[in-house]
């Protein structure tokens, strides 16, 4: 229940960690398939250090592949970031089994084997395409106009057993053109964000709307609604107390995000260490006591919920509560 950063920076650190300290040969680069492109040739040298320090950055070279074999990684990164072809497309028993032999490959080259098994074109271009969709990259605007430059450094970098030291120079532009991108792909979240809350919140007015003819729910000043099912006993907690408790968490369709109950034992945690409407809401009752939670976006997760989980941008959570046992802060 504790507020995540919505945009993934870990590409960015990674990239630009890959070159610090680092010198070595070049190696000639294949030939990609590139589109006619608008960019400067400042930002297309910028893109193509993308793909090169990713491979670099996930030590290909280190896989020892010829260049037909690189050239397939390359065609499935390009492919997937033009989405030409996507990876969620693919099927899943392929994909699994295109690492599996990069995974046999690395342990036979690591164990100094005698036969070194290969990575076939196809499984190549497959490891190319997963990962289009899991480097980050499209979260940072990264897309088809950019597929072929990022594809063509790949392939430089994947032949590199190090990091040629001309692109080691260019780091600090590099550093500049990274943090431009990411300052640029947060924009786009935050307007994203706020343009999908807008929705959610006018659904959730509605339901408070409703909600506010049931006599049983109360309403405190931070706009948190309540109904408190049984009081409990004794003090009730406070904002820096440790509480056991059993939840189940929903949305107000019904779906279900979170359950302790499911999980088969109480959650502990500080109060003020959650969500500022689950913290608050169960400071109304006391041990051995049972409320429901009906908690605005706004004292919930926001236009920030975790990445990828059922909760939404200004999503309204219903949480169903059983405060077992408080522990003095």
């Amino acid at each position: 229940m504790l507020k995540i950063s919505t945009l993934p920076v870990l590409l960015v650190l990674l990239l630009i960690a890959a070159c610090q300290g680092q010198d070595a040969d070049t190696a000639p680069a294949a030939e990609v398939s590139e589109p006619e492109t608008t960019e400067t040739a400042e930002t297309t040298e910028m893109t193509e250090m993308v793909g090169y320090l990713t491979a670099q950055r996930g030590n290909f070279a280190s896989l020892e592949l010829d260049q037909e074999a690189i050239a397939a990684m390359a065609d499935g990164l390009q492919k997937g970031l033009s989405g030409t072809m996507k990876a969620e497309d693919q099927d899943q028993a392929a994909l699994q089994a295109a690492f599996g032999q990069a995974q046999a490959r690395s342990d036979a080259l690591q164990a100094g084997a005698e036969e070194i098994p290969a990575i076939d074109t196809e499984a190549s271009r497959m490891i190319g395409l997963v990962m289009a969709s899991q480097t980050g990259l499209a979260q940072l605007g990264f897309g088809a106009d950019d597929a072929a430059a990022i594809a063509k450094g790949f392939i430089a970098g994947a032949s590199d057993t190090e990091i040629d030291p001309a692109i080691e120079a260019k780091m600090p532009a590099f550093e500049a053109f990274m943090n431009e991108r990411m300052a640029a792909a947060q924009a786009v979240a935050e307007a994203e964000a706020e343009a999908g809350a807008a929705e959610s919140i006018a659904a959730g007015e509605a339901f408070f709307t409703k909600l506010a003819e049931d006599a049983d729910v109360e309403k405190s000043e931070s706009g948190l609604y309540y109904k408190v099912l049984d009081p409990g006993t004794g003090d009730k907690p406070s904002m820096t107390d440790s509480v056991l408790v059993h939840y189940k968490g929903t949305l107000i369709d019904g779906t279900q995000f979170d359950s302790s109950y499911d999980r088969g034992a109480p959650a502990t945690f500080r109060l003020d260490q959650v969500v500022k409407g689950f913290g608050e809401g169960l400071t109304k009752i006391g041990a051995g006591g049972k409320i429901i939670l009906y908690i605005p976006s706004d004292l919930g997760y926001g236009n920030s919920p975790r990445p990828g989980g059922v909760i939404k941008p200004g999503d309204t959570l219903i949480f169903e509560c059983e405060l077992l046992e408080i522990n003095p802060g």
